[in-house]
Formats: C-alpha cells, sequence, structure tokens
C-alpha cells in the first residue's frame, strides 16, 4: 500500500470518529464564549444590536412613537383646559433682556445631558418633520416670550430614527432624559434672549401632572410605550 492511500484512510477514519463523537467539549466551550461576548457587545453597546433588529423587522416603530408624543400632546391640552385657573404668583418672573451676542432664532441645551439643538416648530398635523429632526415645541402651549399662563411643553424622541448616528441622538434628541436631576440647568435661547431654568421635578406617568411649571420636556421612556419620562422645570434668570 503506498503512501498517498494510507494517508487518505486514516484522513477518513479521523474525520468518522469525528462525526461520530459529535463536536469536541473544547469547540463547544469557544462556541459558548463566541455567543456570550456578541450578547455583552448588544447589552453594552451605545445603539444596541436588538434595537437596530427593532426598527429593521417593525419599521412602523418610529410611527408609533410619533404617534403617541402627539398624542400626549392632544391629553395635554385637553386636561390644560378642564383644569381651574392657576393663581398668578406673587412674585413676578425675571425679566429676559435682549442679548444681541446671541443668535437669532431657538435653541434648547442641557449641559448635563450634553443636548445642544434647535427647537422646531410646526403644527400638530406636521410633527412628524420636526421630530425627525429632533425636539418640537408643542404649538398649543407657551413660548419663553410669551407664556399666557402656560407651560412651554418640547417633545422628542429617545431612539428615534435608524438614520442617526448616535452622536445626533444624544445631541439633538431627548435620549438621555431619564439622566436629568432635580437642580440642573435647562437653557433656551430664543430669538437673542436667553431663558435659564431649573429642574424641579422628574417623573414617569401616562400624561402630565404638573401645568404650574414654566417649562416640561417629555419623551417616551421605551421604543413603543404609554410611560413618559417627564421633567419640569421653573424659570431663575
Amino acid at each position: 500500500m503506498d503512501y498517498w492511500t494510507l494517508w487518505k484512510r486514516r484522513r477518513e477514519r479521523k474525520y468518522q470518529i469525528i462525526y461520530k463523537r459529535g463536536p469536541s467539549t473544547l469547540a463547544l466551550v469557544f462556541a459558548g464564549m463566541a455567543i456570550g461576548l456578541w450578547g455583552i457587545f448588544a447589552l453594552l453597546s451605545s445603539y444596541p444590536v436588538f434595537l437596530y433588529l427593532y426598527y429593521t423587522v417593525v419599521p412602523s416603530t418610529t410611527k408609533l412613537l410619533s404617534t403617541a408624543l402627539v398624542k400626549t400632546g392632544d391629553e395635554s391640552e385637553a386636561a390644560f383646559i378642564r383644569q381651574e385657573p392657576v393663581a398668578v404668583p406673587d412674585e413676578p418672573k425675571p425679566s429676559i433682556a435682549r442679548d444681541p451676542s446671541l443668535p437669532e432664532g431657538q435653541y434648547l441645551a442641557v449641559p448635563t445631558l450634553g443636548i445642544d439643538t434647535t427647537v422646531w416648530e410646526a403644527s400638530s398635523s406636521a410633527y412628524e418633520e420636526a421630530l425627525r429632526k429632533g425636539v418640537w415645541r408643542v404649538p398649543e402651549f407657551a413660548t419663553p416670550e410669551s407664556s399666557g399662563g402656560r407651560p412651554i411643553i418640547l417633545a422628542a424622541h429617545r431612539f428615534g430614527y435608524t438614520a442617526w448616528t448616535q452622536d445626533y441622538r444624544e445631541k439633538h434628541s431627548f435620549y438621555n432624559l431619564p439622566d436629568v436631576k432635580v437642580g440642573e440647568s435647562v437653557v433656551l435661547t430664543w430669538n437673542q434672549h436667553r431663558y435659564t431654568y431649573k429642574v424641579t421635578k422628574v417623573e414617569e406617568g401616562t400624561e402630565i401632572s404638573d401645568y404650574s411649571s414654566d417649562l416640561i420636556l417629555y419623551t417616551c421612556k421605551f421604543l413603543v410605550s404609554p410611560i413618559r419620562i417627564i421633567v419640569y422645570a421653573e424659570l431663575i434668570s
């Protein structure tokens, strides 16, 4: 028997043994480690893989989020109308002087969260385009320039759209809003006026509970959820 035939028989015998016994323990260990590492990456990555898959498999998710946000705006408007008139506070709100060094337009900043973005205006029937860009002001409520006894209400997605980068998500949406703390500052720059607010309360719920606040920020807690993260703030300067 020549060497080539002997080598082929040994090789066939080797793979027959592997096939009968199944994969080795070492192979199973490596496979388990690979699956475990992938799971850790998915959980710890800034935009987890399962979220990407969710948006891909369920393309209507962002539409559902938008609907939830505008529905909250409608509910807030109705609830505000039902409430008893709020007494005017004894101390007047601070008068904010125009600063020509500030930009024209409308901007929101929450320094501790890294939010630094434009506030977009849109009607309640055209809110989707505003939410695609970032933060939307609910038009039925106030602006910093004329409150009329109503709060300013700003809404935005948390997770947003697959076209957003993680940097865009953290800077131009409410992705990190659950991390805000009572006492932290929120700054609105509005047509060359700067308004500084202090966070007074952070809560989770299905609707806004306090319309006496000067500023309210809200977003959905999860991808599709009736639970909102609601942040209340008062004007201090």
